[in-house]
């Protein structure tokens, strides 16, 4: 049993409180990402779960066994840390088996454990070389190999990609998803890269000022968030906002924007609003809602390209388009959008959903 299961559970030091009544279950054999700002939390939430900082109040429970107060060494876990922590004068073997070594298992069982690890992960070849003999992939390697080589059934992984420059980190995310689907053990990612969280993740665990803001599958919280905050924190590019005035009606709802009038589904709502657009959800020229704007700059990325625009009285959007758009500075064009693709939030930048029928 690997499951985690937080309850209630704060970090506090001194006066100031970073972690704040969060509740959260980890099924067993999930992979759960931790995103947000820088702040937010989630590394110290992370090293809570590891036994590597103290709750202050609340309960963690690991394969349904109160952890509180267990030194990490028994909660059965494994940790990959951002900065690799190899140690310098050991041989990658050496590295690999040296937390087998404390733990007194045999010399025989060493090996045999570590030649599997290595062959798993590809690095045969790199047994007897020293960490600075390695490149930073082949040094995460070794760390991740450090970690599968105890053989737990809980992974906790602390930005273990961002000293990798972005070829690496994408080899990388496909090897730690590999190594997830091949050993289906329970892991825990911390990450401030949203794309290796929606790339990795069975849920993503969006926190703010160390509280959860939503937990969902990557497609719930791009499709659906919460909030203004999830919105814009979740796809990239980020999510535009563009304001708006919604007037609730018997049947149905007025939507104002940009000088335009557009009925929709019935909102519970009266009053200003957020109306959040992603990038590849807007339409050069069509859609239902269409707003005037003038080009900015044309950012050609091969087989797409962004368009930055300005709409209103200096509002910028930017469109995200399939090809090679012939535009240039300062054209005058029209973007739209679908009803159905607009989200919207209201003052308290909560998201607002239309009315069952």
């Amino acid at each position: 049993m690997s499951g985690i299961d937080l309850t209630d559970v704060v970090k506090r030091f001194g006066a100031l409180t970073v972690i704040d009544k969060v509740n959260l279950k980890v099924g067993e054999g999930e992979f759960v990402v931790f995103v947000g700002p820088s702040g937010c939390g989630k590394s110290t939430l992370l090293r809570m779960i590891a036994g590597l900082e103290e709750i202050s109040d609340g309960e963690l429970q690991i394969g349904g066994r109160r952890m509180n107060e267990t030194p990490p060494a028994e909660r059965g876990i494994a940790m990959v840390f951002q900065s690799y922590a190899l140690y310098p004068h050991m041989s990658v073997e050496r590295n690999l088996g040296f937390a087998l070594e404390t733990a007194r298992l045999g010399a025989g069982e060493i090996k045999e454990r570590v030649s599997k690890v290595a062959r798993f992960l590809k690095i045969e070849h790199l047994l007897h070389r020293r960490p600075a003999q390695l490149s930073g992939g082949q040094q995460q390697r070794v760390a991740i190999g450090r970690a599968l080589v105890r053989s737990q059934k809980l992974f906790l992984f602390d930005e273990p990609l961002s000293n990798l420059d972005a070829d690496l980190r994408m080899e990388m995310r496909v090897e730690i998803a590999r190594i997830h689907r091949e050993l289906k053990a329970t892991t825990v990612y911390v990450t401030h890269d949203q794309l290796e969280a929606m790339t990795l993740a069975d849920r993503i665990v969006v926190l703010k000022d160390g509280r959860i803001a939503q937990v969902g599958t990557p497609m719930e919280l791009y499709e659906r968030p919460a909030s203004k905050f999830v919105a814009s924190f979740i796809g990239a590019p980020r999510m535009n906002f563009l304001p708006g005035t919604l007037h609730r009606e018997t049947s149905a709802s007025r939507l104002e924007v940009m000088g335009g009038t557009h009925t929709l589904g019935r909102i519970d709502y009266d009053g200003e609003i957020s109306i959040g657009l992603r990038p590849e959800d807007l339409i050069l020229g069509g859609g239902e809602v269409q707003i005037p704007a003038q080009v900015l700059l044309v950012e050609p990325l091969g087989g797409e390209a962004l368009v930055h625009a300005r709409v209103g009285d200096g509002q910028m959007l930017v469109m995200k388009v399939q090809g090679k758009p012939d535009l240039r500075p300062n054209a005058d064009i029209t973007i739209g959008w679908m009803q159905s693709k607009a989200h919207l939030f209201g003052v308290d930048e909560s998201a607002l959903r239309a009315a069952e029928a």
